[in-house]
């Protein structure tokens, strides 16, 4: 017994502050039980101080008195809240006082046994000392050395008056009290295992609920609002604001690459970074939440457009510093998309619409910032709706793959032909290349696509004689893939042509991430044996290097430096510096969007080596091919580089097929 004591003790004076509160609080609960029992105490000791006359029980009995009073007073002043601010010093108010209580009562027995042979106020005072014994044990429970230890004061004299009066009837009583409180010991420790083991249970309880809903309204990774109170959060930003309410939604560029080349930890660690320079709003009344995975939504009060814009603005350029993690630098930048409330706004509206400008700034680039205008809602709901055309169009036979002509340009023969996608829409018609295949790039269906492309073009080239060649774009989306060499190497086994004969044309913005992924692609490309083209060259940043960095066998001059060449001093520098930086590369340079004979004549003068372009011929189905090539060697023998040159072969008959 005295073991599991001691074994309690230790438990009681560990408990965790929350529980030692909750204990103190239900200390103090019951005032009519302390009331009773001080108005009881008060006429006892009154009773017995009119029939045992002694200084000594009359100063026991006021003691009592008083003790009784000063609980009372302490109880009326006690609140439930100040046992969270000085739990312990009520705890010790309350622990006196109970102490107090119990010491003098069991000495009122104790005297009047000792004093007086007056049976009744014996009777009476025992009678007293163990009703209080066991209600303060059972009051006190949930204190077990306070409740014990009124137990042992109240109770405990009884047990001695037969070591100073012996008597048969004294022992008897002595002994039975000391029955009574191992009893009530025992109870008194069973009780408060149960008790104590219910507080714990509530608090653990509440704990686990306050840390649940703590979690359910918070991001675990960055510590900001997650997706799931962003809405509450918005509706009652609306509800109590004075000004207009702006949206800012923020999506990372090219937060992949970062997770893929660097490691998800490095991209968790940026997304917290992110989330701590955005935190800079809440100075503004703003709220800052993740909607998921790199998106960040910004909520804040505005007075108009223009203080939008300016702070998505301001936002742009704090997340555009670098990041160092780990001695590592990691450049990033956003897109932001801002809708901004009116009077009959809801935060769904603004969320979509913020949503829609987003998509409109991440199709403009990078470190791009968008306003929504009605406008770019119509564009997205028309983009969705090729996007879901789009998914049914190979199964429907909507695609069709049309081929241009590229001619050599030292002897006038057809060296290849581009693939060029052509999509005609059983409702809108023909839907152009420009439009749907960044929708495709966008929505996932640009791979499949892709292979349908490959191998249709592969397969209508083996139909061709000769060593002509086919070329296909590839899209920069799968330039990223691993498995596009795959892919590519199974059509050329399927089709059976020789890779050699297949020609992929990259464009030149593919590579100015310097992705891994893209350059093992590139170099897989070429262990098959196909060859690579860069199109569009000369609209990127940083050319010269990706001819060193690849291995590529063509170059495709953009169509946009031939608009105009004969009056443009910039164009033509520029197709003169890239037939000479061929040149000395041992490349193959083939000038796009040839239209007329003066353009054909320049890039000849230039040295490119094939031409492209309406001159020539159109983009023609695959059906006439072969009856275009069966003429083609005829027209093109017409011409010969000196009499380009020189001019004479404008006079002659051009090729028909270029107005067909």
């Amino acid at each position: 017994m005295l073991f599991n004591f001691f074994k309690i003790r230790t438990d009681d004076t560990e408990l965790a502050a929350a529980v030692r509160i909750a204990l103190i609080k239900a200390l103090y609960s019951s005032h009519l039980s302390l009331v009773i029992g001080a108005a009881t105490g008060l006429a006892i000791s009154a009773m017995v101080s009119w029939y045992c006359p002694s200084p000594w029980i009359y100063a026991c009995g006021a003691f009592i008195s008083a003790t009784a009073l000063l609980r009372v007073l302490s109880f009326g002043m006690f609140k439930p809240g100040s046992a969270d601010a000085n739990a312990k010093v009520w705890g010790r108010i309350y622990e006196t006082g109970a102490f107090a209580y119990a010491l003098f009562v069991g000495q009122l027995t104790f005297l009047t046994f000792v004093i007086t042979d007056d049976l009744r106020m014996q009777l009476v005072t025992a009678f007293t000392s163990t009703c209080y014994a066991a209600g303060a044990t059972g009051r006190n429970t949930g204190r077990p050395l306070l409740a014990l230890s009124q137990l042992l004061l109240c109770s405990l004299p009884l047990s001695i008056v037969p070591i100073i009066k012996p008597s048969l009837p004294t022992i008897f009583i002595s002994i039975v009290n000391l029955l009574f409180i191992a009893v009530l010991i025992d109870l008194t420790l069973r009780t408060y295992k149960t008790v104590l083991d219910a507080f714990i249970d509530r608090q653990e309880k509440l704990r686990m609920a306050t840390v649940y809903e703590h979690l359910s309204k918070t991001d675990p990774l960055t510590g900001i609002d997650n997706r799931s109170i962003l809405k509450t959060n918005l509706d009652k930003l609306i509800e109590e604001a004075r000004s207009r309410i702006a949206i800012l939604w923020l999506d990372l560029d090219r937060f992949k690459q970062i997770n893929d080349t660097l490691g998800h930890a490095t991209g968790d660690a940026v997304l917290r970074t992110i989330s701590h320079r955005l935190s800079i709003m809440h100075e503004r009344g703003g709220r800052i939440a993740r909607f998921g995975g790199d998106e960040f939504i910004v909520t804040l009060p505005v007075k108009d457009e223009a203080e939008a814009v300016a702070t998505a603005d301001e936002l742009i350029l704090a997340i555009r510093q670098p990041v160092t993690i780990n001695n590592i630098q990691v450049d990033i930048s956003g897109s932001i998309g801002i809708s901004i409330s009116d009077d009959d706004s809801d935060s769904d509206e603004l969320l979509r619409h913020a949503d829609v400008a987003l998509y409109e700034a991440k199709a403009g680039g990078r470190n791009c910032v968008r306003l929504f205008d009605p406008e770019m809602e119509r564009r997205l709901l028309e983009n969705k709706q090729i996007e879901r055309d789009l998914k049914k169009a190979l199964a429907n036979n909507e695609m069709e793959v049309h081929y241009q002509p590229v001619v050599d340009l030292h002897d006038f023969r057809i060296r290849g032909f581009e693939a060029l996608l052509r999509w005609h829409h059983p409702t809108n018609g023909n839907v152009p290349p420009s439009l749907f295949i960044p929708i495709s790039e966008g929505s996932h269906t640009i791979g499949p696509i892709t292979e349908w492309v490959l191998m249709q073009s592969c397969m209508q080239a083996m139909k061709w004689p000769g060593d002509i060649t086919v070329a296909v774009n590839i899209s920069a989306v799968l330039l990223t893939d691993r498995t596009l060499p795959n892919i590519v190497s199974d059509t050329l086994l399927r089709s059976g042509l020789p890779p050699r004969r297949l020609h992929l044309e990259i464009t030149e913005t593919a590579l100015l991430a310097d992705d891994p992924d893209v350059r093992y692609v590139l170099d897989m490309l070429k262990r098959i044996g196909t060859s690579l083209s860069l199109d569009d060259f000369g609209t990127g940043f940083s050319s010269l290097s990706h001819l060193c960095r690849h291995r590529f066998d063509t170059i495709k001059i953009d169509r946009s430096f031939l608009n105009n060449v004969e009056s443009r001093s910039e164009s033509r520098a520029v197709i003169q510096a890239v037939s000479g930086l061929a040149s000395s590369l041992d490349l193959t340079v083939v000038a796009e969007g040839i239209e007329t004979f003066e353009q054909l004549q320049y890039v000849v003068k230039q040295g490119c080596s094939a031409g492209q372009g309406y001159f020539f011929a159109k983009p023609m189905p695959a059906s006439a091919v072969l009856p275009y090539l069966s003429t083609a060697d005829e027209e093109l023998a017409l011409f010969t580089k000196d009499e380009v040159i020189a001019g004479e072969a404008n006079r002659k008959v051009k090729p028909r097929s270029r107005a067909a």
